[in-house]
């Protein structure tokens, strides 16, 4: 089976799944008494079959999703409050949050990549990362070490943690642009 013909059957398969969303109850919604039943399935109409998380994204359906999250302005407001503050400490509790988004950030786009490869590449992909994973705690080790007094500490131990993630997101947003999709 082709790459093509592959990723046609997933979009189909994708569509047959989302094509009786209407009838999914939706939380928060509240219950109306006027509601109308689901449809019961007769024996001549075939299950619908519900794909757990895993095995949308095994699948790469993930894309079909029309949700976006950015973490930027939560990055950019804790920079400028992190660029202002005269106190250490909560100079150090910021930066510990924006090592915090940089690392959903950069989770979020791996997650997306994985989404678009081939199963093999997935597994060299995550066998890379759980390698750069550990030299990254290494990198944030070694700068903590480097200084007696614990605020300056946790502050290159920060900086090192995030200098490296930020590096990472750009390699992944390059291979993620080498990515064909077909």
């Amino acid at each position: 089976m082709t790459r093509r013909t592959a990723r046609t059957l997933s979009l189909a398969t994708a569509v047959m799944l989302l094509a009786g969303c209407e009838s999914i109850p939706m939380p928060f919604a509240g219950t109306s008494s006027s509601a109308q039943p689901a449809p019961v399935a007769t024996p001549a109409e075939p299950q619908k079959q519900t794909l757990s998380r895993a095995e949308k994204i095994s699948r790469g359906l993930s894309e079909e999703l029309d949700w976006f999250p950015s973490l930027k302005q939560p990055l950019d407001q804790l920079e400028g409050v992190y660029a202002n503050e005269e106190s250490a400490a909560v100079r150090n509790e910021t930066l510990s949050s924006i090592a915090y988004l940089y690392d959903a950030r950069l989770f979020v786009l791996f997650q997306d990549m994985l989404d678009f490869l081939h199963p093999d590449a997935r597994i060299r992909e995550l066998q890379e990362q759980n390698a750069w994973l550990d030299r990254r705690e290494m990198l944030a080790t070694q700068a903590f070490l480097q200084f007696d007094d614990e605020v300056e500490a946790r502050h290159a131990a920060g900086q090192a943690f995030i200098d490296a993630t930020r590096k990472r997101i750009a390699e992944i947003e390059a291979r993620r642009e080498l990515v064909i999709i077909r």
